[in-house]
């Protein structure tokens, strides 16, 4: 048996204590290194689900650092993109995913976001081959625990065929499919805007409702097929005597409607007359003959807000008739004691307010 020596005055731990405080100390630290492999493992999970949740996330993802570097680029985004995330690590984000406006200025998202006052303004993603899609997204920045930002994460999608249809959808509530003109859901409304600036500011306008003359003769010795074709052509005839800013639509059948917005009422009157003339010079060729139409029109002014949509209608719609039963081929104009009649071929003065008008065709 072994005793432990000691010196007068001092006390010596007995052998097997002083190995046993070594082991203790293995024993903690083996402790201790197994707590941080489950706590590496599970953070190794951790990144692993977070991983796959990027992945499965059905919008492209991209997180940059301060710097506006790329640190992470999800299997959507690089698909949407072009680029490989591996290709792209640490490259700026304008570099890979190039943003930008319906004018081809460049984005930046980080900064400002997809955002835009403009309902119509659609973000384009250029991809790394050279083609572009539609995208919407949004930005969000990223803080650490101490709240400090860290970055930010870019998410957007692919939204090419769901603007194109919305695009299209709104052309044909808003368009007459056989001629392409606006048709008149749209056109009153555009004429309820005028209606309202008049009142506003007394901006001057016109309402011309043209009604087609020997119409019916196309459809009955064409038929239907040549019916169609005229009106397709005559909506073009017709685009061409306006300008850019004035609206033109299909009400139905062989009725069309002007709207033209700060126009003198002489300079409405110079326009009705040139539509005439251009329609009853108008020669509709089909299956080897010709068809000869004219149109008769009715000329409503306003200036004010006084008359609604629906009566503004009701008044042009009257002055056509006015015209067809006056002879047709001619420009009836309403006045707010009595309406005048503008017969075929009449010169119409260009003097500002100025109209000159057959007054023995008055009424």
């Amino acid at each position: 048996m072994l005793f432990a020596m000691r010196s007068p005055g001092r006390r010596v731990r007995p052998a097997d204590s002083a190995d046993a405080e070594p082991q203790h100390e293995i024993t903690r630290l083996q402790a201790e290194l197994s707590a941080v492999r489950a706590r590496l493992r599970a953070s190794e999970l951790t990144a692993e689900r977070n991983h796959l949740a990027l992945c499965a996330i059905a919008d492209g993802i991209a997180i940059v650092d301060n710097d506006g570097r790329l640190t992470c680029l999800n299997p959507v985004a690089s698909h949407l993109s072009g680029w490989k995330e591996g290709e792209c690590l640490g490259r700026p984000l304008a570099s890979v995913l190039n943003f930008t406006d319906h004018q081809g200025r460049a984005i930046d998202v980080v900064a400002d976001g997809f955002s835009s006052s403009d309902p119509e303004a659609i973000v384009t993603l250029g991809r790394r081959d050279g083609h572009a899609i539609l995208v919407d997204g949004a930005v969000a920045p990223v803080h650490d625990r101490r709240h400090r930002r860290i970055g930010a994460v870019v998410t957007f999608r692919n939204v090419t065929a769901s603007t194109r249809l919305a695009r299209e959808l709104a052309y044909h509530a808003n368009h007459d499919p056989l001629t392409g003109l606006h048709n008149r859901r749209a056109f009153l409304s555009q004429l309820e805007r005028a209606i309202g600036h008049a009142a506003q500011f007394g901006t001057c306008n016109a309402l011309l409702y043209l009604d087609l003359d020997r119409f019916k003769a196309v459809n009955d010795l064409g038929g239907h097929l040549a019916g169609d074709e005229l009106l397709r052509q005559l909506a073009v005839l017709l685009r061409r005597q306006l300008r850019e800013r004035d609206t033109v639509a299909r009400l139905g059948g062989d009725e069309f409607a002007v709207l033209l917005e700060n126009c003198t009422s002489a300079h409405a009157t110079t326009v009705a007359e040139k539509i005439r003339k251009a329609v009853i010079e108008f020669a509709f060729a089909w299956d080897g003959g010709q068809f000869r139409i004219g149109t008769s029109i009715g000329q409503v002014d306003f200036d004010t807000g006084a008359l609604s949509v629906d009566e503004l209608i009701a008044a042009a719609d009257r002055m056509c008739y006015v015209a067809k039963d006056t002879g047709r081929n001619c420009v009836a104009i309403h006045g707010p004691d009595s309406h005048r009649i503008l017969p075929a071929g009449h010169s119409v003065s260009h003097r500002p307010g100025a109209r000159r008008v057959d007054e023995d065709a008055e009424r």
